[in-house]
């Protein structure tokens, strides 16, 4: 875990075979470590050490848990630290108590290395992509802060997002007195009404008569100074919203306002720029781990097909020693990094048990676990699977928060309906009767289809959802060998271009012998 280098973490328990124990744990993983005995040590060790990671027992003396943990993120100022509780109280109440002062995950003793080892993995990724974002605004502020000019970003309603050094000294304002002001604070006449009702029009297709123009207008001090600036606005376009760059001067530099604008412009969309690629390289490294080489079996056929960025949809397919193929498809609640970041516990455990010969059983079990011990509450994972015997006819499949699965006869009608009959993974914990799945048989020629709800449920301008009704025409109405494009145009037909707005996958898979 070469990540972990460099990164300290702090352990308060007041037991000392705990701190031991954790200690040697963090080691093995890369982490260095500082400890403290009691909530009240871990306040001051906190302060001084500076950890990047806090782990937290709740029952300690001095102070408790629960206490300390509010405390340290009321200490922790802009710089997030995550905090993890490990604490014996397993109840939902104290679960509950303990995320609510400010935790960030809980895990109930005694800790597995591995599940633990997974959690530290989990935190990594975060910070990294969390610092990652710091560094980023943190270029974004020291750019604006070496322009000379005043700087500001507004957004559609006129309120002022930013302000850059000069700007406030411009106008005699501190930066957080004029975040979250209307522009119309900075007007000699105070007419904030008159900005929003420029910006309104101009976004209901008026003409851009402020944008990409220099104007000269009274603006006000915040001493009830008035004096003249020349103003000049430039719009940014970002993925889900509009932001507005104003840049001010004072009339006597006129002739460096233009070029000013253009380089402050040209730097912003810029670094929005390098964060689309940053995006690109986290989605590359994520699909990377997906093992790829069992996907081109020819019996596979599939499309994951993102509603952002990041999927958090998977299709997974593995063989194992005895040539039973194994095939999931995971389905995470949302879309995005959110629910990208969800489906990664699972991604080693399967491909580690399926090439095992596992059972399908199991492997639906230890998902299970996996998954709810990595989670935190309010995030599951919807699935199906299926393991498909060395003559390729016969089979189990598990549905869980995922449509039914289907098996298709030759000429593409539907020869069986496997419904979703159990809770979607990392809800409610493992049993026998939960993760028993069902046998079937099929015919040589016939398929199994398995897809998710983004994809019945992809509505298109007019508000229709493209339905299973659609998707069976289409499947029904090609070979095998042509169902899953058939599926995709299908889908594109319908949306006419309109944006899916969740994650869209469809897997196919041929019931012929192992290659």
């Amino acid at each position: 875990m070469t990540q972990a280098l460099g990164l300290k973490v702090l352990v308060a328990d007041d037991t000392a075979a705990n701190r031991n124990m954790m200690e040697a744990f963090l080691r093995k993983l890369g982490f260095s470590c500082v400890t403290a005995r009691d909530g009240r040590e871990a306040l001051q060790v906190f302060e001084q050490a500076q950890p990047d990671l806090v782990l937290m027992d709740l029952m300690m003396p001095e102070m408790d848990g629960f206490e300390a943990t509010r405390l340290i993120r009321q200490q922790q100022g802009a710089r997030w630290v995550p905090v993890v509780i490990l604490s014996a109280l397993s109840t939902e109440e104290d679960i509950i108590a303990g995320l609510d002062c400010g935790a960030d995950d809980y895990l109930t003793k005694p800790i597995s290395f591995a599940v633990f080892s997974a959690k530290m993995r989990t935190m990594i990724r975060l910070l990294s992509m969390q610092r990652s974002v710091a560094d980023a605004l943190e270029r974004v502020s020291s750019i604006s802060n070496a322009v000379i000019d005043g700087v500001m970003s507004i957004d559609e309603h006129g309120i002022i997002q930013s302000s850059n050094r000069a700007a406030c000294a411009m106008f005699g304002y501190d930066a957080d007195e004029l975040i979250g002001q209307s522009v119309g604070i900075l007007r000699a006449d105070g007419d904030g009404a008159c900005v929003s009702r420029m910006i309104a029009q101009y976004l209901d297709g008026a003409e851009a008569r402020f944008i990409g123009h220099m104007s000269e207008l009274d603006a006000r001090k915040r001493n009830g100074e008035t004096f003249v600036v020349e103003i000049g606005m430039n719009e940014m376009r970002l993925a889900d919203s509009r932001l507005f760059i104003a840049v001010t001067r004072d009339v006597t530099e006129r002739h460096r306002i233009a070029r000013q604008l253009a380089d402050t412009a040209e730097r912003l969309q810029r670094f929005y720029d390098e964060q689309t690629i940053e995006q690109d390289l986290a989605r590359s490294i994520m699909e990377r781990q997906v093992q790829r080489e069992w996907l081109r079996d020819p019996r596979v056929g599939f499309a994951v097909m993102p509603a952002t960025h990041f999927s958090g949809d998977l299709v997974l397919v593995a063989r194992s020693d005895q040539n039973r193929t194994y095939a999931m498809l995971a389905d995470a609640t949302g879309h995005g990094l959110a629910a990208a970041v969800s489906v990664l516990p699972a991604l080693s455990l399967f491909y580690r048990l399926a090439t095992r010969d596992v059972p399908l059983a199991d492997l639906i079990r230890e998902l299970n676990d996996q998954l709810r011990a990595a989670l935190p509450v309010g995030r599951f994972v919807g699935a199906a699977l299926v393991c498909l015997e060395k003559d390729g006819l016969n089979g189990e499949v598990w549905v869980g928060g995922v449509p039914g699965v289907l098996l298709l006869a030759e000429d593409g009608s539907i020869s069986r309906r496997f419904a979703s009959q159990q809770l979607p993974l990392g809800i409610v914990p493992s049993s026998p009767l939960a993760s028993l799945p069902v046998s079937f048989e099929a015919r040589p020629g016939q398929q199994i289809v398995v897809y998710s709800d983004g994809l019945t449920e992809a509505t298109n301008a007019a508000g229709e959802m493209f339905g299973e009704q659609r998707l069976l025409a289409a499947l029904a109405g090609s070979d095998a060998g042509g169902r899953l494009e058939a599926g995709k145009r299908a889908l594109a037909a319908h949306l006419a271009g309109v944006p899916s707005q969740d994650d869209v996958s469809l897997l196919l898979l041929a019931c012929e012998p192992s290659p």
